[in-house]
């Protein structure tokens, strides 16, 4: 779960996904309608924990990376839970600010949540280490880019952001194009580790569209 860039103006939104992940993990062949404490939401699921990497439904439009604002160290073999399951969790809250203070995050593996409030256009960048939640607030930014840090070093991170336009007079298809020109390959990073799929959110103030591409 590893590359997001991230589009906005005015009341169009544009988020985009590269999902870095074994090639023997299996999950769905395309988005499928499901319900998590009793909230409808879309996203391709993961057939090994039943979560996610990327979702939406009324309230959000969010992603997870896997890591957090620096390289992981001394990573545990199991935790308490998924975190694509805790992306879902999301979904419990009305508010990003009543997930962060109420979601319990204890025994939890590094990670980055990107997230989108449809309703109140808030956007936000979450950081976890294991130890505390680090919240940066970009509803004032209208492109953000990110990297897990577990696969990807910072400069290689700046790297990358340096292919993606930083203005909003973009398509969907060029930026997908993008996704696709950078995606992992298997062995460039770990022999069965490669880009298993992109999925890219579209909104406007008609619709939502997702798209979804699985490689593997």
């Amino acid at each position: 779960m590893c590359i997001i860039s991230f589009y906005k103006k005015n009341d169009q939104v544009l988020l985009t996904h590269n999902r870095d992940e074994s090639i023997s993990r299996t999950a769905s062949l395309q988005v499928e309608e499901r319900i998590w404490e009793g909230n409808t939401y879309y996203a391709p699921v993961d057939q090994e924990k039943q979560g996610t990497w990327i979702f939406y439904n009324e309230n959000y439009i969010a992603c997870i990376l896997n890591g957090g604002k620096i390289k992981p160290t001394n990573l545990k073999s199991n935790y308490r839970k998924s975190r694509g399951l805790i992306l879902l969790d999301l979904m419990k809250f009305n508010d990003v600010y009543d997930f962060i203070e109420n979601e319990v995050l204890t025994d939890i593996a590094p990670f980055t949540i990107f997230v989108y409030q449809i309703k109140n256009k808030k956007t936000h960048l979450l950081f976890w280490d294991e130890k505390e939640l680090e919240v940066n607030d970009l509803t004032d930014k209208e492109f953000a880019f990110r990297c897990s840090m577990t696969l990807y070093s910072s400069e290689k991170m700046y790297e990358l952001e340096k292919k993606f336009p930083k203005f909003n007079e973009v398509s969907p298809s060029d930026i997908f194009a993008i996704h696709q020109s950078i995606q992992m390959n298997d062995g460039d990073v770990a022999k069965g580790k490669a880009t298993t799929s992109i999925t890219q959110i579209f909104v406007n103030n008609s619709e939502i569209n997702m798209k979804y591409c699985p490689f593997f």
